[in-house]
């Protein structure tokens, strides 16, 4: 595993023309090496922008979600294969959004981890306890159960990423302190040593949770952080730039 990553989730914001516009800026103003640390996660309605946007670049994209099956009588669906042809590269799975407004289920998503493997494309599995987990010291219990289960049917020898994301601190303002989230990445990485020892330190465990470029430094410098999932502060570039360079400062 090498690098520190910030994927953007744009969640269901921006128009086509926005999102070409962001692209256009993000190619001038990073580096080819800073590139190929960002991935961008569009709605599926401006996918197609980004992916002609981003072509000859190092930056990467991906779907916020997908189904498990790739063609068929799944109104409303996105199928990961022609996510994959489009050329993403990475698709989230298991978001608290989706688990919790959209109620998917722990077997659904871990279909969808590993029909994205078998693509060749890189799942983002998202874990997190909420607020009354914590405050019942359930934390441990809640993201090693959802991560075994969404790794169910996983491939350790294929590319994975993992992202803590603790529900109460998405989009609230609230910040899990930096011991909060060294102690959760930490059982993370014990989780995913105990499910593969050969491969579970080359896998990426990235933070989500109101990331700014104010708290960045302080985050990238914890153990087993790898990288940001990014919301509301992706959709400018300045800002996204900011949070990744931030990050370098504390990891050169």
């Amino acid at each position: 595993m090498t690098g520190f990553f910030c994927a953007g989730n744009w969640k269901m914001n921006k128009t086509p023309e926005q999102a070409a516009q962001f692209v256009r800026q993000l190619k001038e103003s990073a580096t080819a090496e800073e590139q190929k640390h960002l991935v961008l996660l569009p709605t599926a309605l401006i996918a197609y922008e980004v992916a002609q946007g981003l072509k000859g670049s190092g930056v990467a994209w991906g779907g916020q979600n997908c189904y498990f099956e790739n063609s068929g009588a799944f109104t409303g669906e996105s199928s990961p294969s022609l996510m994959k042809e489009m050329g993403a590269k990475f698709c989230l799975v298991g978001h608290s959004e989706r688990r919790q407004i959209f109620a998917e289920p722990d077997d659904m998503l871990a279909k969808k981890t590993a029909a994205l493997q078998n693509l060749g494309m890189i799942p983002i599995v998202c874990v997190g306890e909420t607020q009354d987990d914590r405050r019942w010291n359930r934390t441990q219990e809640v993201i090693v159960r959802q991560t075994r289960l969404a790794l169910a049917s996983a491939d350790p020898s294929k590319p994975i990423w993992l992202a803590y994301e603790p529900v109460w601190a998405i989009g609230t303002g609230q910040v899990a302190t930096p011991e909060q989230v060294e102690e959760a990445h930490g059982i993370l990485r014990k989780a995913l040593k105990e499910w593969s020892a050969m491969t579970s330190d080359r896998i990426p465990i990235l933070y989500g949770g109101s990331v700014k470029a104010e708290n960045s430094a302080s985050l990238a410098a914890l153990n087993n952080v790898n990288g940001f999932l990014i919301g509301g502060a992706s959709l400018a570039v300045d800002d996204l730039l900011k949070i990744y360079r931030n990050s370098q400062t504390v990891r050169s």
